[in-house]
């Protein structure tokens, strides 16, 4: 298998007709991808295609990094962002990890209004 390094490419995306995400009402949907590439030019450009093909419109990338797992280990979802970044780097071909839905963090945002922290930025 090739030794590709795998990418973490976050983004905000909007709903298609056929999305078989739930329809909650939000805007977009914040969508993490794990990808295995060469480069940052292929991991970013090959997104839309792979959103596309999940019924979303790419709005814009928020970030595309060589995914390091110290990076994510203190965040909500680290076990769901590891298990892509595994899973596509043992399958070799990228892997979905979170869709989550403007409405959600709307809801996350407001009951967390004591903490600066915001991972979604």
């Amino acid at each position: 298998m090739d030794n590709k390094d795998i990418w973490i490419v976050s983004t905000k995306s909007r709903r298609m007709d056929g999305c078989q995400l739930d329809d909650d009402g939000s805007d977009f949907y914040f969508v993490e991808c794990l990808i295995p590439s060469n480069s940052f030019e292929e991991a970013n450009g090959s997104i839309e295609q792979l959103l596309r093909d999940k019924q979303l419109e790419l709005c814009e990338v928020l970030r595309c990094e060589i995914y390091n797992a110290e990076s994510w280990v203190d965040t909500e979802h680290f076990s769901q962002i590891e298990s892509a970044a595994e899973a596509a780097r043992q399958k070799g071909e990228p892997k979905f990890s979170l869709f989550i839905s403007s409405e959600s963090m709307s809801f996350n945002e407001s009951e967390e209004s004591d903490n600066d922290e915001v991972e979604w930025d």
